[in-house]
């Protein structure tokens, strides 16, 4: 199933994929042409996440995407927290 996102007036795909180095999840929003325009989750080798659980960036460009996932029954908020560069990121499950 083909989950569509619409986001500051485009028309976006949800895409799961893995990251090579540490088999965690991402999780990218890219249009028809299969450009990739929002990373929404991030790598950090030291934080500890479960299989479906990823590290969200909900910073910069993607600020507010987050909560929109949540509402959309994209990502699901587990309670836990982790620090990447300085930010405060949600650990959330993707559904």
């Amino acid at each position: 199933m083909v989950k569509k996102i619409q986001w500051k007036g485009e028309n976006l795909i949800l895409v799961k994929k893995f990251f090579a180095s540490k088999g965690n999840m991402t999780v990218l929003l890219i249009d028809e042409t299969k450009y990739p325009h929002y990373e929404i989750s991030l790598n950090s080798p030291s934080v500890n996440l479960g299989p479906s659980e990823i590290l969200v960036n909900d910073f910069g460009k993607n600020e507010g995407l987050k909560d929109l996932l949540i509402k959309e029954n994209y990502l699901k908020s587990t309670g836990k927290w982790a620090e990447f560069k300085n930010e405060l990121c949600e650990i959330c499950e993707i559904l």
